[in-house]
C-alpha cells in the first residue's frame, strides 16, 4: 500500500491556532502539488485529517480535485502537539487492505510519522506531499518513494531531526 502524506499549505492568522486558515497562496500550493500527482493518487480509499480548519480545508481541495466522495475522517491524534504514542496509534488502527491512504497534518506530526514508518527524518514544507510505500504500518517498514512540493523545495532529511523542532 501507498501512504501519501500531504502537508496543509501556508496559513493565515486567526485568534486562535485551531482556527488558523489557509491563505490564497497555501490553497493554490494544495491544487498545484495534488494536481502533479493526480494519476498517483487514484487508489487513494481514505483520508485522514488533523481536526484543524487549514487541515480539513486541505483535504477537501484534494479530494476535490481526485473527484473523492467518500468520508474524510477527523482524528484527534493527528493534532499539533501529538506525541509518538498517539500517532503510532493512529497508524495502526490503519487498515492495510482496503487500499492507498492520505494524511495530512501538521510539521510536527508528519515528520514524526515518516521518522517511524520509514526511518527517515524528513522536514516537510508546507504545500508538499510524500508518498511512502509500506506493507504493514510498523515502525522501519516503510519506504520513501518521493517527495514533491508546490515551492519545488527539495526533500530536506537531517540527522537530527529532534534538534530542530
Amino acid at each position: 500500500m501507498k501512504v501519501f502524506i500531504l502537508r496543509h499549505g501556508i496559513t493565515g492568522d486567526a485568534p486562535t491556532d485551531e482556527e488558523r486558515d489557509l491563505t490564497s497562496n497555501g490553497r493554490q500550493e494544495v491544487v498545484k502539488i495534488v494536481r502533479q500527482k493526480l494519476d498517483e493518487l487514484d487508489r487513494v480509499t481514505k483520508f485522514y485529517s488533523s481536526p484543524m480548519v487549514r487541515v480539513k480545508n486541505t483535504l477537501d481541495i484534494a479530494a476535490n480535485l481526485m473527484k473523492f466522495d467518500g468520508e474524510i475522517f477527523v482524528d484527534e491524534r493527528l493534532t499539533t502537539g501529538s506525541r509518538l504514542p498517539e500517532l503510532i496509534s493512529f497508524l495502526t488502527d490503519i487498515d492495510t487492505e482496503a487500499g492507498d491512504v492520505m494524511i495530512s497534518s501538521h510539521q510536527s506530526c508528519t515528520s514524526i510519522i515518516v521518522l517511524w514508518l520509514a526511518g527517515e527524518d524528513i522536514l516537510i514544507p508546507n504545500g508538499s506531499l510524500l508518498c511512502i510505500e509500506t506493507e504493514e504500518m510498523a515502525q522501519g517498514k516503510g519506504e520513501v518513494l518521493w517527495q514533491e512540493s508546490a515551492s519545488g523545495q527539495d526533500i530536506k532529511r537531517t540527522e537530527y531531526f529532534v534538534d530542530l523542532i
